[in-house]
């Protein structure tokens, strides 16, 4: 699909805004306004409405098509909006409920006028402007580094806190790793980039970056290997991949206290996991619906959860928070979409793959695991979600097109 100049740029610009870039924030414990105030993040906001609003104008069509042939990521979406008649906190719920709903129809626009590889590339000018901007004003610019005795010397690069930093590096070391890999054009360019951010993500120290960057490094020979075998192989070797991974879980359950030692923390997670005890007994209060999107943190349902851990402002895992806010009907809904998402992720590596960059869509599944284990970046209005729900849309209309055409070969 051939798409004009002109609309790439205001596509580019919705990524940029999306991506962070624009609005530049110092370290949080040295300010918590973005560079030129805080107006200038309701400017960007504002103006990624209007943009998105002129393509719903222009393309109302296709974003109907999308839509309806992708319905559970319709579903959970409407579950959040009527999730308002049972919320903890009605406020906290439509203010962030906005920022979701303007990153679903930016999902939409970018899976119905881009490809995978052409998405992967726009994806790619977003990321490589705030890896080059972190990295400009972390090492020229003060304020940018931290400097609380917990954090000191920590980069913060334009995000405020070094696991921002850090997270979203990895986004951009996973994107241009697989770029320089498949492309022989700019390859030079993709390397640099990526060298960058890897070393963002060490000046950040942070680990579950640096876990996801090595995982994903680990992952490509194996997913060149899976192409090559026969269908019974790949189910033994997936087989085999699912009681490794079991495996690996029991060991470091059994060996916890010498590998959480090496990394400098306690087997509590820095208190997360006896967070975690607290939020599940508040999601077995109301199981079904829980509190509403983003209905918790802010109501009164949490005043003695926050009053034991007032650093707490979600449940620091992704998929707790979920069923805190949406019950089990969201969380199903949810589980369904990412289970038929890491179907049509494997199913691409098997039958479509030809160069690296067809892996991302799994590796994106990597990322979103890690992070979501001791963050809540599911379902909030993020780039986590955004390249979630837009790769899973892209997918939808990629098999769907492939579909059409065996069926009209058959004919």
């Amino acid at each position: 699909m051939k798409v004009k100049l002109t609309e790439k740029i205001l596509t580019i610009l919705l990524l940029l805004i999306a991506v962070g870039a624009l609005t530049i924030h110092p370290a949080q414990d040295i300010s918590i306004s973005t560079l030129g105030g805080d107006k200038l993040d309701t400017i960007f906001n504002l103006v990624s409405y209007f943009i998105l609003f002129y393509f719903l104008l222009l393309y109302w069509k296709g974003f109907l098509y999308v839509i309806f042939r992708s319905p559970l990521q319709f579903f959970l979406l409407i579950i959040v909006i009527f999730s308002i008649l049972w919320s903890g906190d009605l406020s906290s719920s439509l203010t962030y409920m906005r920022g979701l709903i303007r990153l679903y129809f930016l999902a939409i626009y970018l899976a119905m006028r881009y490809s995978l590889r052409e998405q992967m590339r726009l994806i790619a000018w977003a990321l490589g402007a705030a890896a080059l901007l972190s990295m400009l004003f972390s090492a020229f610019i003060p304020g940018y580094i931290h400097k609380s005795p917990e954090l000191v010397d920590m980069w913060s690069g334009i995000y405020g806190h070094k696991n921002e930093l850090g997270y979203m590096m990895a986004w951009s070391a996973g994107v241009f790793l697989h770029l320089a890999l498949s492309s022989h054009r700019y390859r030079w360019l993709m390397w640099g980039i990526c060298g960058i951010s890897i070393c963002l993500i060490i000046l950040s120290r942070s680990t579950t970056s640096l876990t996801i960057l090595l995982t994903m490094i680990l992952l490509l020979p194996f997913y060149k290997s899976f192409q090559k075998t026969n269908y019974k192989l790949q189910v033994i070797m997936i087989t085999s991949a699912l009681m490794l991974l079991m495996l690996g879980s029991i060991l470091l359950i059994n060996n916890a206290d010498t590998v959480v030692g090496t990394s400098g923390k306690d087997l509590t997670f820095n208190g997360r996991s006896d967070l975690w005890q607290l939020v599940i007994s508040k999601v077995l209060e109301r199981p079904w619906l829980g509190y509403g999107f983003s209905g918790f943190w802010t109501s009164n349902a949490a005043f003695k959860l926050r009053a034991t851990y007032d650093w707490a402002s979600n449940a620091h895992n992704g998929f707790l928070e979920l069923l805190l806010e949406l019950g089990f009907l969201g969380f199903f809904i949810f589980a369904a979409g990412f289970v038929r998402f890491f179907v049509m992720a494997l199913t691409r590596i098997i039958s479509v793959a030809k160069k690296p960059e067809d892996y991302w869509p799994m590796q994106m599944l990597v990322i979103i695991v890690i992070v979501n284990f001791s963050e809540a970046r599911l379902l909030t209005p993020s780039w986590n979600w955004l390249m979630y729900v837009t790769t899973s849309l892209s997918l939808t209309l990629s098999y769907q097109q492939i579909s059409s055409r065996n069926s009209l070969m058959i004919k």
